[in-house]
């Protein structure tokens, strides 16, 4: 846990120095929103614990978690529909419960936590430019009233350089997930068209009518047209083609 001490630059300009640092070292989405908690609950001046919702299609998830007991937390929300997680994703508002005991909001939540061990929390909104209501961050502590004043002001301004990041982070991820997705189409346009080649020579055909013939047994078979393409060169050559893999990209002389 490391405090903002005085004559020090703020807890924005460390979060955004060190948000960038965690874009450039993590390969993957879920790598860097684990990252995200940890320097989350590190930056803070109060022991928290801290976890990532995404909301994607209607549904909800814990993509990254400080620990196993907020996971529980942020599930007993899903479960009963009802907590400030749940009303900040609705609200694109902050929201926290100051002292779970006695809480008036969020009753059924508040009860579950408290059994777990969590006194408060704070939920804070996650929305990148140019989405809506993308996920929210949850800091929970055992503690009552640990989110008021300047920790939440602190975890406001870590939150707001957190949803843009995370923005960077979901179209790198998008990005790198359209270009292994056209990568393995190639591929497996080299097998189909293997495949049409050898029913021209079986059929003396044209390629399109090679290809329509593929077509119709893939459908007949309930088969995908690769998938049928690969048993129709195993056949012929004896051997099943290579595994479908992302083309290398050709080397530079």
């Amino acid at each position: 846990m490391t405090a903002v001490e005085p004559g020090l630059p703020g807890i924005g300009e460390q979060a955004l120095a060190q948000l960038q640092s965690l874009l450039l070292g993590s390969d993957r989405l879920e790598e860097f929103l684990q990252e995200l908690v940890v320097l989350a609950a590190d930056l803070l001046p109060v022991r928290v614990h801290c976890s990532i919702t995404l909301a994607a299609r209607g549904r909800l998830r814990t993509a990254a978690a400080s620990d196993e007991l907020v996971r529980r937390a942020d599930q007993e929300q899903y479960d009963r529909g009802e907590g400030p997680c749940l009303e900040a994703l609705r609200t694109g508002e902050i929201h926290a419960v100051g002292d779970m005991r006695g809480s008036v909001r969020f009753p059924v939540f508040a009860e579950r936590a408290l059994l777990i061990g969590l006194r408060s929390s704070l939920a804070l909104p996650l929305t990148p430019p140019g989405r809506c209501g993308t996920g929210v961050m949850n800091l929970y502590a055992d503690e009552p009233d640990s989110f008021s004043g300047s920790v939440r002001d602190q975890a406001a301004v870590f939150a707001g350089h957190a949803a843009g990041a995370l923005g960077v982070a979901h179209k790198i991820a998008e990005q790198t997930r359209f270009s292994e997705d056209l990568q393995t189409a190639l591929a497996s346009r080299t097998r189909i068209d293997q495949a049409i080649g050898i029913l021209m020579a079986q059929r003396r055909c044209t390629a399109p009518r090679a290809f329509e013939i593929l077509a119709r047994a893939s459908q007949n078979r309930n088969k995908k047209v690769r998938d049928l393409a690969a048993l129709l060169i195993t056949e012929v050559s004896g051997a099943p083609p290579a595994p479908l893999t992302p083309l290398e990209p050709p080397e530079r002389l």
